[in-house]
């Protein structure tokens, strides 16, 4: 043999015990059916395979063949087989998962049994169906032929559901499934088939329906509450009692009991699974221990167990507890933490119960009765699930039940669950060169120290969240990030937070004619206005009080038009004048005019069509010689001209 031929076997051996060794790594995926491997012909089932965490193709197999192949998240694959049929589909299944390039084994081979091919076996019960605990009861599923029955097997299964319960393979024509020392939990209705051994798994119609009955107590029921068990003062509650499902009750009557109470608080009957209970605007003689029943309503009146109960906690009546760990808020992963629930001095409540909460959990998480005025509670080796929000109670253990406020809530964390910080900037992220810049890192409220970090530069480390960038240039641009210190670790910096691009942009040209323009424009319009301010003195119209102004030096200088081309009915023309009134000189336009009606006075301008002014002044009624009103016109221009038009018609 050549030493290329040894060579390359010896790789392949090698690769041979490489993926056996991965195959060895990779779990053995689960498959099963929903909503039974027992399905009648024509139905629809799923097959399910769930795979090892990471799994992310899935591949189903039939017989020994590869059937199907796919992609999936979440660790598990469906395959869905609709109407089936008692040849085609009454076969083996199993499935294997994968991930990247490696394949898990295949996993425990699935018998579906399709039934509705033969006749329904009988089905009874030995010594009976109506049986008293700790009895054995044995339950026979018999072929209704007296021929044998070579490779068939018989399935006890849960009668409505088709679940398998048990599975048999007789040495006669009959299969017999025991139940030594029942139990309540043992009462439902059950029935059986026979099938093929062998694929296709063929089998027979269902069996009628038997009820086996345990006399004595029912299953236990279970109580919870929505959405916890501490609740505010004042507040509705309501408690959720369920019971198992038992084809052979009806109705039956829920029992609400309270632990230190004569006789229940509530009942309600129903024939649901389940009932409610409300407690309205609780108060903290509420706080107890609470617990529920059922029991049926035919003459032998069997009864439940009580369910487990539950701990209601209404505060407010005490004051607050002080809550503390140790050794830190902050944690590294198998630390053991205690938590430990302190009165305030001036509680003087003796022998009370303790009771530690978190936020996100409806049930109190301990409960102790120390003799003490503190109780510790114990976090053994904490794990990232463990961290949160965490605060205390403490009440009277007896009646009337006095309970305290909750205490501040005391934020715990494990450092593999540390949240990653956010950075932030301020103006932006796009800045122009000389500008000074902000940048923000957020972290927890218990954070010590911070760290900000850019590409291709030293970090800093400073006590504050703010990182303060004063006149930057296009040096100062690059992807930034962040992080913060627990105080539990001098050592230990979390994750850094997501990147944050800066970008640091130089003036632009066109930013700063454009800046120019607006500036001069600004300057001009000011002194435009400066210029119109100082040529409009106010003066007044006599007679009714009205004061008005008009600027001429803003308008031609040219005479005054009317508005219409056609002649105005009375038109009078006005020239330049000098006067002194109440001890001053003035310059202008004055007009004095003898109206004995209402009218419309219009002032125009040369060159302009719409009139600068309408003005309608006087009352019609003036003194012995008419005048009712003085006009008078300033700022015209030296040896201007203006025409005054009075219009009725207007």
């Amino acid at each position: 043999m050549g030493p290329t031929v040894t060579f390359l076997i010896s790789i392949g051996l090698c690769l041979d015990w490489a993926v056996r060794a991965q195959m060895d790594t990779l779990p053995r995926p689960t498959l099963w059916a929903i909503p039974s491997p027992v399905v009648p012909r024509g139905a629809n089932v799923t097959l399910r395979c769930q795979g090892h965490l990471g799994s992310d193709r899935f591949q189903l197999w039939k017989d020994g063949e590869l059937r199907d192949e796919r992609n999936a998240s979440w660790q598990q694959a469906e395959f869905v087989l609709k109407n089936v049929d008692d040849w085609r589909d009454a076969r083996s299944y199993s499935c294997r998962s994968g991930q990247g390039p490696w394949w898990s084994e295949l996993s425990e081979a699935l018998a579906l049994v399709v039934t509705g091919a033969f006749p329904k076996p009988d089905i009874s019960a030995s010594p009976g169906s109506m049986i008293s605990r700790g009895t054995t009861v044995t339950i026979s599923c018999k072929f209704s032929s007296q021929d044998y029955l070579q490779g068939y097997s018989f399935a006890l299964l849960e009668a409505k559901s088709l679940e398998p319960l048990q599975r048999q393979s007789p040495s006669g024509i009959w299969g017999e499934f025991p139940f030594p020392s029942v139990r309540a939990e043992d009462i439902g209705s059950y029935s059986c088939i026979y099938y093929k051994k062998a694929a296709p798994y063929k089998g027979s119609y269902p069996s009628k329906t038997l009820e086996l009955t345990v006399l004595g107590q029912l299953p236990r029921p279970t109580l919870w509450a929505q959405p916890g068990l501490m609740v505010a003062p004042g507040a509705n509650f309501t408690l959720w009692c369920s019971r198992p499902k038992l084809s052979s009750l009806g109705e039956v009557t829920f029992t609400l009991l309270k632990a230190g109470t004569q006789g229940p608080l509530q009942q309600q009957t129903s024939a649901d699974l389940w009932t409610s209970f409300l407690l309205p605007y609780v108060r903290p003689e509420d706080t107890g221990s609470y617990s529920c029943s059922y029991r049926e309503m035919r003459a032998s009146a069997r009864g439940s167990e009580p369910s487990e109960a539950l701990e209601l906690v209404v505060p407010g009546s005490l004051p607050k507890p002080s809550l503390s760990a140790i050794p830190g808020l902050v944690v590294e992963p198998g630390t053991h933490v205690t938590l430990q629930c302190r009165q305030p001095h001036q509680s003087s409540l003796w022998r009370a119960t303790f009771t530690l909460l978190k936020l996100g959990t409806p049930q109190p998480l301990q409960s102790q009765s120390p003799a003490g005025t503190s109780a510790d509670f114990p976090l053994l080796s904490v794990r990232a699930q463990d961290a949160g929000d965490y605060s205390c109670v403490y009440h009277r253990r007896m009646a009337p039940h006095q309970v305290s406020e909750p205490s501040e809530v005391l934020v715990i964390w494990v450092t593999d669950a540390l949240p990653k910080p956010s950075l932030s900037s301020w103006p932006g992220p796009e800045v122009v060169s000389g500008a000074n810049v902000t940048l923000l890192c957020r972290g927890p409220s218990w954070r010590t120290r911070f760290i900000l970090h850019k590409e291709g530069s030293p970090d800093t480390t400073q006590d504050e969240a703010q990182f303060f960038l004063t006149h930057v240039t296009s040096k100062h641009s690059g992807s930034y990030s962040c992080g913060y210190q627990p105080g539990a670790n001098g050592s230990l910096w979390t994750q850094p937070s997501d990147p944050l691009e800066i970008v640091v942009r130089e003036p632009s040209n066109t930013l700063v004619i454009t800046l120019s323009c607006l500036v001069s424009l600004l300057l001009c319009l000011l002194l435009l206005v400066f210029f119109c301010h100082r040529s409009i003195p106010l003066r007044a119209l006599h007679g009714d009080s009205l004061r008005r102004s008009f600027c001429c030096s803003c308008r031609p200088r040219s005479v005054c038009l009317p508005p219409h081309p056609e002649a105005p009915r009375d038109e009078t023309l006005c020239k330049l004048c000098d006067w002194e009134e109440a001890g001053e000189r003035h310059h202008g336009l004055r007009y004095l005019s003898s109206l004995s009606r209402k009218e419309v006075l219009v002032l125009g301008a040369g060159g302009i069509m719409e009139p600068l002014l309408y003005l309608r002044y006087g009352s019609g009624e003036g003194d012995a010689n008419g005048t009712i009103g003085e006009l008078i016109l300033s700022c015209c221009p030296p040896g201007g001209r203006a025409r005054l038009v009075l219009d009725p018609n207007l």
